[in-house]
């Protein structure tokens, strides 16, 4: 799972996805900046069928707590 929501924002952003690493962040590169970012999410629900919390969503501005909350998700 985790590298296929890698691939995603790799491919959102249109960058290497060797590039995306855990640490990875919105405004870290030029591509990622808040519009990405909601690219990002509104991809990732679409793709795996799921929403992200409302409330969550500004805290959802690197790939670690991308991650975190979609195991979150699954798992509950």
């Amino acid at each position: 799972m985790e590298s296929r929501i890698k691939d995603i924002i790799a491919r959102v952003l249109n960058i290497s996805v060797d590039a995306v690493t855990d640490d990875l962040a919105s405004g870290s590169i030029p591509e990622w900046d808040s519009v990405g970012n909601l690219a990002i999410l509104s991809t990732l629900e679409q793709e795996l069928g799921i929403e992200f919390p409302l409330e969550d969503l500004f805290d959802l501005t690197d790939v670690r707590s991308i991650l975190e909350e979609i195991n979150k998700l699954h798992h509950d």
